[in-house]
Formats: C-alpha cells, structure tokens, sequence
C-alpha cells in the first residue's frame, strides 16, 4: 500500500497547519502525519511530541480507544454510532463522516465538540491517510441545553396550573378560599375567610363586580368575565384577572362560586416562553450556521489589519461601522466582534434593513403593540428586546427609513424605546453594530440620512476591503468553497486547474466573496474530472492591476458637506439658521467634528 507523505503536497499542508480549525492527519498505519497548530490550541499537546506517533487519541479521551479516524481505516476497531453521541451515515465511502461527542479534553475540561472526518485515496482507490477535524461547540450545546429546561419547565407551568377558587355568600362575604386563592391573593385563607370580597377587588372595579353578582342572581346562569376586571392582593397590588362567576345553593343559602386567574402571570409565562423560541431558533441559525469567526479565511496583510480592528473593538460596547461592497464578508465580522466581546454568552440578532418593507422595519426593530396596525392582532417583542444583553446587527443600515432612523438614535443615545402603537418605555441593553455599502456622507447631503445618527454609528469605522484588493486570497478562498461544495455533492476534487486558478486571479469581482463562492459552486456541479474547471468569466479583465482607490472617501465627503453648509451660513455654527441646525447635529458635536477633520474658516 501507498504511504501517504506531507512531501507529497506541500501546498496541502501548508493549508492544514494555518487552518483555523483543529485537524490531524493519519497515515494506514494509524500514525499522526500532520497535527495542526489549531488542534495544539485545542488539546495543549505539541505537534513534535505527536507526529509519529498513535497516541493522537490521549487528545481528546482519558483511555485508550479509536477515534473516527481510526474507524476510516479500519471499521473493525468498532461502531461508529456506538462510540458517539450522534453520527450521521456517510452517502458513500467517499464522504465526510460527521459525528458530535462530549471529549474530556488533557487539560480536565469536557468539550462538546463537533467531528468530521474523510479518508484519502490514492490512484487505485486504496485509502493512504485519513483527516479528522474538530470544532469546539461546547458553549452552544450547553445553551441549547439551557433553553431546552426553561421551555420545558415553563411549559408545564402552564399546562398545570391550579385556578383560584373562591365562593361568597349573598352579603358577598368570603365563605371558601382555596389554596390557589392563598397564593394569588398573597394571604392564608384564614384570613379571607369572613370578609367581604370587594376588599380584593381593585375599588374601580367595584361596580362592575357586584353588576356580575346581581346578573347572575337573577339569571342562575354562570358568566365569564375575559377581560377588564382588576384584582387585589392582600398587599394592595393590583393586577388583571379573567373570572367565571357561577351562582348556586347549598342549605338554602344562596352563594356563588367566582373562579379566577392571573392573567398578568400567564401574559409573563407566554412572554418567556416566546422570547425562548425565539433565542432557541437564533440559537439553532448559529449552530448551523457554517461560517464562524474562525473559517474566515485570509493571508492578505489587509484582511490581518481588519482582523486585528475587529478584536480590539470587540473588548468594548462601542457602536462599529463596518463600510464596504456587497459580498465582502461583513456580516461574518459582525458575528466575530461578538464572539470575541464579552456579549458572546447572549445572542446575535441580525436584522436586514434592506430585505423589509419600510412601513414594517419599525415594527421589526421595536415590536408593536396589539391593535398598533391591519394585521397587529398580538403584541410582538421587536428585535432590540430579543437581543437584550447581545448584540443587534443591523445590515444595510443605509436603508432605514427617517421615522426608524429617528428611534433608532433614540435607542442609541438613551437605550430605550416605544413599540410600535406603545405609549410604555422600555430600557435595553444592546450592543450595536451597523454595516453598509452605501457612501453615508452622500446619502446625508441628500437628505436620506441623518447626520446625528451616522456621528452616533460611525464611532469605529472598519472599512472591509474588496476582494480585489486582496488577490492573494483568493486561491485559499477558492479552495476552501471547493471543499465545502464538493462535501455537499459528494464529489471529489484533487485541486483547481492551473488554468482556471490563473483566471480566478485575473478576474475583477463585481460581486466579491460571494460572487466568487457561487462560481466555485457551480463549477462543482459542472465539473467531472479530478481537478476542477472554471467555466469563462463575464466581463473579464486584463493584466493590468485596478485603479486605486482613494483613501478616506468619507472623510473627506464629510468634510466637503460640512464646508460647504457653513459657507452657505457664514460660518455661525450655532442658532436656529446656524450650521448644526441645517446638519441636524448639536453645535458641540459639530465644533468636535470640525476639529478631527482639520476644519478652519480659512478652508
């Protein structure tokens, strides 16, 4: 059998060491070939100290036994759904195996971690070496865990609760308190027991209590009251009930029977219980979510820059900006800066300003009340409620409407906001990060968008460069969309043809990252042979590099707007025909602007 060697593709290698993924590489004989430096940050044992040899499971379990690269080579050493929590059946012996399992890691820790796993043939079809990858999903898992316990529980709160039952007799004095009135109502039952009932109706209800009573007497026919009565604890607190009044005789006695509830505590449960799925189906968009923080995929001096902007910025609540083409991976930065922030316990909510109406954008990012529109027929917690405590994504910010820009830098610069047909304040606590591609100083000498609102975005601007402008990614991005889709139509590719690799690097990318990850896709499709071939690019380009782009184009549209407004106002900056007026912004904030951007009247 042929030995599988490094040597034999170094380029193979060299992307499996830099991979910002825990992987290893065995040969037949079961020894480690390759342990990457993601995998030495995982399981803290040194590559040099295990290539060589067959010791990679003391990686990942505290005894001996085969791990799912091991089974790839031999299907003797033991069953695959046997020996993990959950493995999924490969389509044929050329796909990946996935499989999820709890690992008591070398250091103590017990990591869930997510295993994939794909065997490497040589020409005659004989397996040479198998590559086992491992990502650490361990906090989700335990979340998902969490949620799951909460729905649970607070579902059976209220599949199983116990209604108050209270009788009165014709002077409306308390005969029977059950123990579910005890609690509602916050006293023992020898203590109701005697007095008049009024005393735990909320006086303005009063009326409308005893108006029930006497219809019922006169009907002997129970009535149920929905909504508008109001209860009284022993406390004096007031809360909302639904009731059933019910007359009826006992030794000659008329009496009635009142069963109520506590709505206020059914509103809070379904509340809960509604904010849980919601995090539960943000929380699953994670899970499955195939792009991480850590499979963005750079060698480009440009692309560092930005990562290294993102993981300053992300150890604070600082708004972030990030500027930029469409399709060039700025929402896979957003979800970096959350992760690496200390938010990353709560969740990413995203919202896409560009695919709403804008007549429902509001209501998205704030909720809306029962009633508040056609259509509104319950209240609806907004995107801001649901990422209280995480971060609110906000993509395509550009394209807000005036009325939802106007809340927006409400919630900016107060953290609190109306739903939709709301008169109640509600306080949140939200990390925001915006994204656009649009130029904002242009779009406010428009008068598209607020001034104010972009000072308040544009605290840490990240411009994320153009695929273009990091060429020398492109074969490593490449490379990486083919072995996703080549997975997914479980096929296999040795490599990109020479040829289409060379027109990969030639061409201009209208359409960035995304465009680039759905040529890839459909050349997987198209493709038959073992190496991958690029179907023609439309328009293509020539040689010659693109025209550079000039620096601080925001900078200095701002600048030039601002100018030309005081210039228009003889440079009286304050007062209601003042510069800051026109621009919408205080005078301090515009004097603090004038100041960054080297702003004199002698301009």
């Amino acid at each position: 059998m042929k030995e599988y060697s490094s040597s034999q593709n170094l380029s193979a290698e060299h992307l499996l060491q830099h991979l910002p993924v825990s992987a290893f590489v065995l040969n037949s004989q079961h020894q480690v070939v390759i342990w990457n430096k993601a995998c030495e940050q995982l399981t803290g044992l040194k590559a040099e100290e295990m290539t060589g040899s067959d010791r990679h499971w003391q990686g990942f379990y505290t005894e001996k036994r085969p791990c799912l690269a091991d089974l790839l080579l031999d299907d003797s050493l033991g069953d695959v759904k046997g020996l993990y929590e959950w493995a999924g059946a490969p389509a044929s012996r050329t796909d990946i195996y996935h499989t999820e399992n709890w690992c008591p890691m070398p250091d103590g820790r017990r990591l869930y971690l997510v295993i994939d796993a794909c065997a490497i043939h040589d020409e005659n079809g004989e397996v040479v070496a198998v590559v086992e990858t491992q990502r650490d999903r361990t906090e989700q898992r335990l979340m998902m865990q969490a949620l799951g316990e909460s729905e649970q529980r607070i579902s059976s709160i209220l599949g199983s609760a116990m209604d108050a039952i209270v009788t009165v007799d014709e002077r409306h004095n308390i005969t029977l308190f059950n123990a579910a009135a005890a609690r509602i109502f916050r006293c023992a039952a020898d203590f109701a027991i005697g007095q008049p009932f009024e005393r735990f109706i909320a006086p303005r209800c009063n009326p409308l209590f005893k108006q029930f009573i006497a219809f019922d007497s006169a009907t002997k026919t129970p009535a149920w009251v929905p909504e508008g009565l109001s209860a009284r604890r022993a406390d004096g607190e007031e809360f909302p009930i639904e009731a059933t009044f019910s007359p009826l005789e006992a030794g000659g006695q008329k009496l009635f029977t009142i069963i109520l509830r506590d709505v206020n505590d059914r509103r809070l449960a379904e509340q809960k219980l509604e904010r849980l799925q919601q995090e539960k189906g943000y929380l699953q968009e994670v899970i499955n979510d195939e792009h991480n923080p850590g499979d963005f995929i750079s060698g480009s001096k440009v692309m560092r820059t930005v990562m290294e902007q993102v993981r300053m910025v992300a150890r604070t609540d600082t708004p972030v900006l990030l500027l930029g083409e469409t399709g060039t991976g700025k929402e896979l930065l957003a979800r970096a800066i959350h992760e690496y922030s200390s938010r990353n316990a709560a969740i990413l909510v995203k919202v896409n300003c560009a695919a709403l109406p804008a007549e429902l954008i509001e209501s998205e990012l704030f909720g809306h009340e029962k009633g508040a529109f056609t259509g509104a027929i319950q209240q609806r917690k907004g995107r801001f409620e649901l990422a209280d405590g995480g971060t609110l994504f906000l993509d395509e910010v550009g394209e807000l409407s005036q009325p939802a820009q106007a809340k927006l830098l409400r919630v900016l610069q107060e953290q609190e906001f109306e739903r939709v047909g709301g008169s109640e304040s509600i306080r949140v606590d939200v990390r925001i990060i915006a994204a656009t591609n649009r130029n904002l100083p242009e779009e406010i000498a428009a008068g598209r968008f607020r001034a104010d609102l972009y000072y308040r975005l544009n605290v840490f601007p990240v411009e994320v460069p153009a695929l273009r402008q990091r060429s020398a990614d492109i074969p490593l991005l490449a490379r990486f969309f083919l072995t996703k889709y080549a997975k997914k139509f479980g096929k296999h590719f040795d490599d990109i043809e020479p040829a289409g690799l060379d027109q990969l690097k030639c061409y201009v990318w209208p359409g960035n990252v995304r465009e680039l990850q759905n040529v890839i896709e459909r050349a997987v499709i198209l493709s038959r042979g073992s190496l991958l071939e690029i179907p023609p690019l439309q328009p293509s380009r020539d040689k010659s590099p693109p025209l550079p782009i000039k620096p601080q184009t925001l900078e200095s549209l701002e600048k030039e707007h601002i100018l030309r407004t005081l210039k228009e106002t003889g440079w009286v900056i304050s007062g209601p025909k003042g510069a800051a007026a026109i621009l919408g912004i205080n005078p301090n904030t515009l004097r603090s602007r004038m100041l960054k951007l080297g702003i004199s009247r002698t301009d």
